[in-house]
């Protein structure tokens, strides 16, 4: 027994993997960023969906810093600040858009633990006016979103995780405040929370409604009011600590 007992310790240790790994440390300026391209599908990160229609590059939109992760996340040493305005029109508008999505061979799916940080900065915060697609999959069935959701009125300053088309969890955001989520999917799914640098805790048990994937989209999506686009200063979120994992979770941000 105490030859077996450590082996099978080392083996429950050993189990538990990152799939995807993204907190920026492979990137040395936001110009990697740039290398990515369909014929060329390098790095960590697609980067195709940004104001395309000017010139632009995707380092236009994205910039890495030590100011931008969660100075409580000690595995990456910058994060990412991601920006639209009124020329980040994506295919023509009418949405403004700048993401980033999963570059990897593995298929995300299953019981798996997506994690991100995210912070509405006390500067170029989002207009809490807009609906804002902050984190979603493509089939939006577990969403973080900020702002007034499309087809409302007024304004509504709310960071806020949907499923379902029900939220699950909302919160008046302090700008400046790193708030750092996990998406569990697969089976048992559900949702863990934190502010700052405490251990999340899971505030939802129950379905998500998907499986992951790959087509989870980090970033800025801002829908228009009424279907028109509306003239807007620069915008930022900034992201910090992506990363899948599949298993624990790990509660440290």
């Amino acid at each position: 027994m105490q030859i077996i007992l450590p082996i099978l310790l080392v083996a429950s240790l050993a189990s538990a993997t990152v799939v995807w790994d993204v907190r920026f440390n492979d990137y040395s300026t936001a110009a990697d960023f740039d290398k990515w391209s369909w014929s060329n599908q390098v790095g960590s990160y697609q980067t195709y969906i940004y104001g395309n229609l000017h010139g632009e590059t995707a380092s236009s939109w994205l910039t890495l810093g030590s100011q931008f992760k969660n100075p409580s996340t000690t595995a990456e040493n910058q994060g990412v600040k991601v920006k639209i305005n009124s020329t980040s029109t994506w295919n023509g508008g009418p949405m403004l858009r700048t993401e980033l999505l999963p570059q990897t061979t593995n298929a995300l799916t299953g019981h798996l633990y997506f994690h991100v940080s995210l912070q509405i900065p006390t500067v170029n915060p989002p207009d809490p006016a807009y609906e804002h697609q902050i984190v979603f999959w493509e089939e939006h069935y577990a969403d973080i979103k900020y702002g007034q959701l499309s087809g409302q009125s007024g304004v509504a300053d709310t960071l806020q995780v949907i499923t379902g088309g029900q939220s699950i969890w909302s919160v008046t955001p302090v700008k400046g405040t790193w708030y750092n989520f996990i998406l569990e999917t697969g089976s048992p799914d559900g949702l863990w929370v934190s502010t700052g640098s405490s251990a999340l805790q899971k505030v939802f048990t129950g379905s998500l409604n998907g499986n992951g994937g790959t087509d989870w989209h980090v970033g800025a999506l801002r829908l228009p009011i009424n279907g028109q686009t509306q003239q807007i200063n620069e915008t930022d979120i900034y992201y910090s600590g992506i990363y899948v994992e599949d298993s624990g979770p790990t509660t440290t941000p």
